[in-house]
């Protein structure tokens, strides 16, 4: 997934640790810009099926990103069909 063309209609939003960090991490660049797009779609509030794939991206790099996974689980209720018996049940954990 080329992350820019597919969110195209979306800034990301880069991260922030401020005027003098305590010990910078040192990111690939590819890290960097899937997790700016995140930032940027957690802030839109997104739950789209694209937004569902960054995410699967973002988990690829970090696999405990805890705020990465719970984006993706609203991400599957918001997707999830009202006639699907198995989706009803998230939706019913969800409430």
């Amino acid at each position: 997934m080329n992350i820019p063309d597919v969110f195209s209609d979306i800034d990301p939003l880069s991260q922030s640790d401020g005027p003098e960090p305590a010990c910078a991490i040192t990111y690939t660049p590819e890290f960097v810009e899937a997790h700016d797009y995140l930032r940027a779609v957690l802030k839109a509030d997104e739950r789209s099926e694209r937004a569902f794939a960054l995410t699967t991206i973002c988990l690829k790099f970090n696999p405990s990103n805890y705020t990465c996974w719970h984006f993706r689980r609203r991400c599957l209720v918001a997707l999830c069909t009202p006639t699907d018996s198995d989706a009803r049940a998230t939706i019913d954990v969800e409430r």
